[in-house]
């Protein structure tokens, strides 16, 4: 059975200050320097988890301090290829 998260809402969330190299994540790529960042480690260490719900995030980037806005169908899950606030895409 798949596992998923359903988010309803608007959240005020704030990116993870530094990522573990090869490990998964729940995050965005800002609306205006592309670069990934997280906001929630992904606990089944696939980045198959389904994501879903009416829901809307507003969080800082920590790369480029864009303020952005994201809704569910924006969150992004990837694997970090290096320590720190990001990845690129």
């Amino acid at each position: 059975m798949p596992k998923g998260i359903q988010f309803t809402g608007d959240f005020e969330v704030s990116a993870m200050p530094a990522l573990i190299p090869g490990s998964w994540y729940i995050g965005f790529a800002c609306k205006q320097c592309r670069q990934r960042f997280a906001f929630l480690s992904e606990l089944t260490g696939t980045g198959a988890l389904e994501i879903s719900g009416p829901a809307t995030f507003k969080v800082t980037c920590p790369n480029c301090g864009a303020r952005g806005e994201y809704s569910a169908t924006e969150v992004i899950q990837f694997q970090a290829a290096q320590g720190g606030p990001s990845s690129t895409a």
